[in-house]
């Protein structure tokens, strides 16, 4: 008896091995990108017999694929080429042809993303060029046939620089694929230019400088757009070029902090006394110091760099 059962136990397991020896096993890849003309099997599966055959041709749209579809037209496909009906399993949820056919161009693509941007910041950017441009990093970019791009959500502020921007493709409302593209974005700006070759520690006048409008990339810069004239280049510049609010400043003979060494002549006597400066001061400017002995203020006439007068009075 127990060898009996042990027989039927076997054929339970074989007969379906037996069953299932001719069938093929094919596995389905979730997605699957495609162009233009014929579509073989090994593209979209694993498959890797040397018979491969055309199962799709001119793709103008995304095709889904359940594993039933694609074993039915595997199977019909083998009996019109070999004259028997082959079996295969396939593995695997849907499978999905995405045809990469169709092209958008530069400038597509940035009316595209501008119109976006602007919505999203309800219209306050105005047209390209009023406050920002943008630049595609990418002369053309193909996408898929028969889906709807759009522009994923974009913020609602806006940076000079490089960033990525997500574009989605849907397909019957159903998110089919993403990709981020690179764009450049110029802010518009206002700032001072040299009109000609600067010297350091020159005194700036109307001459050397204008006020311009231009585009930057640049968003760490910080460009003077107040009127530096007066003000000290603390290096030497090349004409037609912005000034920096950290490269100019206005410089005195006396600063404000610096000690100071206080002369006071009376007849033949001359006394030097040790300072520190109240304000900021130029030649001929009278400035307050503080007496580091007694701690008294005083009102003295600068003379030259580190040197103040005390006047009779």
């Amino acid at each position: 008896m127990k060898v009996w059962i042990s027989i039927l136990l076997s054929l339970s397991v074989c007969l379906p091995m037996m069953a299932n020896k001719d069938e093929k096993r094919i596995y389905l890849k979730p997605k699957t990108f495609v162009g233009t003309g014929e579509v073989r099997l090994s593209e979209f599966t694993n498959w890797k017999e040397t018979w491969n055959p055309i199962v799709f041709r001119n793709v103008k749209a995304p095709i889904v694929i359940t594993p039933e579809s694609l074993s039915d037209s595997l199977s019909s496909l083998s009996a019109k080429e070999f004259g028997e009906t082959l079996s295969f399993l396939v593995m695997g949820n849907e499978g999905i042809l995405l045809p990469k056919t169709s092209t958008v161009s530069k400038q597509e693509l940035e009316e595209s993303l501008w119109k976006r941007l602007n919505e999203a910041n309800q219209n306050v950017l105005g047209e390209m060029g009023d406050t920002f441009k943008i630049h595609s990093e990418k002369t053309s970019v193909t996408t898929i046939t028969g889906t709807s791009p759009v522009w994923r959500s974009v913020g609602r502020t806006l940076h000079a620089g490089k960033r990525l921007f997500p574009l989605d493709f849907y397909y019957e409302g159903k998110l089919v694929h993403s990709e981020s593209v690179p764009f450049l974005i110029e802010e518009k700006k206002k700032a001072y230019f040299t009109t000609r070759e600067i010297p350091a520690k020159t005194v700036l006048s109307e001459k050397d400088v204008e006020l311009r409008f231009f585009y930057s990339a640049d968003s760490v810069r910080e460009y003077t757009d107040e009127n530096p004239v007066g003000k000290t280049a603390l290096n030497g510049f090349l004409p037609d070029t912005a000034i920096e609010k950290k490269q100019v400043r206005t410089l005195h003979t006396i600063e404000r902090g610096q000690e100071v060494e206080l002369v006071y002549t009376a007849g033949n006597l001359l006394l030097k006394i040790k300072t520190r400066a109240l304000a900021s001061g130029n030649a001929g400017e009278e400035i307050p110091l503080l007496n580091l002995a007694s701690q008294k203020t005083i009102k003295a006439r600068v003379q030259t760099e580190g040197i103040c007068l005390l006047e009779e009075r």
